[in-house]
């Protein structure tokens, strides 16, 4: 995971360089102020006068001041060498999230997602910026104040690298209980994050069913358990500090009693006694502070993890082929699509030709499949048998974006993203100028938008709640007539709109629809009695199909569904 971090950003290894570098400079001062320290004692001990320790006080002050300014340095180093690694990541977990489409989406949890899109991402600032760094930092500081001490004292010498090659066993020996740990929070904080964003969106729905207090309580029960795995981790992180506390402490006693034993004998100088009192802190000192580096960045391994399991997903294989012009022929030969994590499939050995220009309207109850053939025919998901084909080309050897680009859609859910209405209209043509937008808004019926405060320019609020359901989908309707898309896909595109604006909106979908391939998804029938064929499925196939005057006669399937309805109404 190291080396795909590092290789996401051309200059990132030369600033972690210095970085380290900074480290090391910061270590230096240490070791340079505790050899001074050591020349002071050992001066005044020998009963020298003030004057005798003015220039090393002079020493400790300068190096003072210099690590000082190294420490304030090494902070901005340190987040400007992950700032471009985290803006790689981000456009990369961005631009995949966008490649894997709606189809990929729906499989998971909208807040774990975005957990992983921006906490996780955040990690990488304690983890590369600081935790790699000292690594580095800690393990030639460590060689090299114990390199020094070998010319005082080869025996003490001895004794502080035994104590040191200690550290790194530390979290060898506790890497797989806190990994554990580790992943059992992450998973918890991911599904915290989630049932806390899913309560957020639904809240209205919470209120009117006078649901949010049971809510409220299932979110406390999910937070004490995550609180609980939060303390389990830190109890584990705890007695690992603890025990580098521990191995410090010893090092630290164990090379000064030996100091004291090597002084008594005459084999070492008062002085040389100093000194390793002062520099065996100091070879510990950046050990010391790998911990802590390490303690602020334990959760970012699990994190980056969940970061590149999203970028290593594999993405829909895109062919070459060029799109075909005019309105194409559509055509589904023995599709099926098992949904995961069901038995039942989707679609069953399906089978569907649209003529260029035809429109054909697809009916039959909630979990026949209808919404399944739109999703396959935009590749939001790929069947598990049976071709797909557009103006006689396979769907997969066509460019997703080119693929995308021949179909226009208007669906029951219509999205609208906070901004306003000019920015959501040119989301199907970026560079349309005033008089297309004023054609497509005209032909969708959609005039009121120039009565808006501020016409097009008005922000409709997140998802569009500032405007009504008929004003959403005339807005989505002129989109799609911005488009200019030869395939129309209308899934259910007036099934939540009111009886008084169903014939505005219906009259602006005929517009929409006129010499492009239409493919209608309709539960009111009252919406495809123009269509050239209806087609009626039923449990992943079709069952019946012909014209809305025909299918009547037969009284089957179809005479059913629009006997159902009128006697409803």
């Amino acid at each position: 995971m190291i080396s795909r971090l590092l290789s996401l950003s051309a200059q990132v290894r030369l600033r972690l360089a210095g970085v380290v570098g900074l480290l090391l400079a910061i270590t230096a001062t240490y070791v340079g102020q505790g050899v001074l320290v050591a020349h002071c004692l050992a001066r005044i001990f020998a009963g020298d006068g003030v004057a005798a320790i003015g220039w090393p006080v002079a020493g400790i002050v300068v190096l003072q001041l210099g690590r000082s300014l190294a420490l304030a340095v090494r902070e901005v180093a340190a987040l400007r060498a992950t700032a471009g690694i985290k803006k790689e990541l981000r456009r990369r977990l961005t631009a995949k999230l966008l490649t894997l489409g709606p189809g990929w989406a729906q499989q998971g949890r909208t807040g774990a997602t975005q957990s992983s899109l921006v906490d996780g991402i955040e990690t990488a600032d304690a983890y590369l910026g600081r935790f790699l760094p000292q690594l580095a930092a800690a393990l030639i500081g460590a060689v090299g104040v114990t390199a020094f001490l070998f010319t005082l004292d080869p025996v003490i010498g001895i004794v502080v690298l035994a104590c040191a090659v200690l550290m790194p066993v530390l979290p060898l020996a506790s890497d797989r209980v806190l990994r554990n740990r580790n992943d059992a929070w992450f998973r918890g904080y991911k599904g915290l994050y989630a049932e806390n964003l899913d309560a957020l969106q639904g809240m209205g729905t919470l209120k009117a069913f006078n649901a949010s207090g049971r809510r409220g309580s299932e979110l406390a029960r999910l937070a004490e358990a995550f609180c609980r795995d939060s303390i389990r981790l830190m109890a584990i992180v705890v007695l690992y500090l603890g025990g580098v506390a521990f191995v410090i402490g010893l090092g630290t006693a164990v090379a000064l009693g030996v100091g004291a034993l090597r002084l008594a004998a005459g084999e070492l100088t008062v002085t040389g006694l100093l000194l390793v009192l002062m520099l065996t802190a100091e070879c510990f000192r950046p050990l010391k502070e790998l911990e802590a580096a390490y303690h602020s960045s334990y959760n970012a391994v699990p994190s980056l993890r969940a970061v590149f399991e999203v970028l290593d997903t594999p993405a829909q294989e895109q062919g070459s082929s060029t799109a075909c012009s005019g309105p194409p022929a559509v055509a589904f030969h023995d599709v099926s699509l098992t949904y995961r994590e069901r038995d039942r499939p989707a679609l069953d050995h399906f089978t569907l030709e649209i003529e260029p220009g035809e429109r054909v309207a697809l009916v039959g109850r909630s979990g026949a499949g209808k919404t399944t053939v739109a999703a396959l025919l935009l590749r939001f998901f790929d069947a598990t048998c049976g071709r797909i084909t557009v103006g006689g080309t396979d769907i997969h050897d066509l460019p997703l974006d080119e693929l995308r680009s021949l179909v226009a859609v208007v669906s029951q859910d219509t999205y609208l993203f906070h901004g306003t209405v000019r920015h959501n209209l040119t989301l199907a043509r970026p560079a349309a100028g005033d008089a297309e937008l004023d054609a497509a808004i005209g032909a969708a019926r959609a005039g009121f938008v120039h009565d808006l405060p501020q016409g097009l320019d008005t922000i409709v609020g997140e998802r569009g709640l500032k405007l009504s359901g008929g004003e959403r989908q005339r807005i989505a309707i002129a989109r799609a007539l911005l488009k200019n898309a030869p395939i129309l896909v209308l899934d259910e595109a007036t099934s939540s709109v009111d009886a008084a604006n169903e014939s505005g909106i219906q009259q602006a979908l005929d517009t929409l629809a006129g010499g492009r391939t239409t493919l209608m998804i309709a539960h009111r029938l009252s919406t495809v009695r123009d269509a050239d064929r209806v087609i009626v499925m039923a449990d992943g196939r079709i069952v019946e199909e012909g014209d809305h005057r025909t299918l009547l006669d037969r009284r089957g399937a179809y005479a059913r569904l629009v006997a159902a309805q009128e006697g409803s109404v």
